[in-house]
């Protein structure tokens, strides 16, 4: 069952930094190569995946420490987890004022 566990959690937790790579930092990176925002195609992640692998790693390796904390941080930075589409559904209902003419 732990090996089991590893491979979920490796599996949640590269899918998870991946959608944070797509989300924040694979841009800037296309930029400072002299990339252009007019060519500059966005690509989607992969959605709510990487966060549950790594919730079902978690719960499978609860007794490991670091895969804990290093899980609880992976699962914060998946951009296409639950928690950030209520997040991001909370700030534009909250924030965000429809164009109401």
């Amino acid at each position: 069952m732990t090996i089991t566990g590893y491979i979920i959690f490796i599996l949640g937790s590269f899918i998870s930094l991946l959608n944070f790579y797509l989300s924040f930092v694979r841009y800037p990176i296309y930029r400072l190569c002299g990339g252009t925002k007019e060519n500059y195609k966005w690509v989607s992640g992969i959605p709510v995946f990487g966060s549950v692998f790594v919730l079902i790693g978690i719960f499978i390796l609860f007794h490991i420490k670091w895969v804990l904390v290093s899980g609880i941080i992976i699962g914060l930075l998946d951009t296409a987890g639950i928690h950030w589409c209520i997040g991001t559904l909370v700030y534009y209902s909250l924030f965000k004022k429809n164009n109401e003419g």
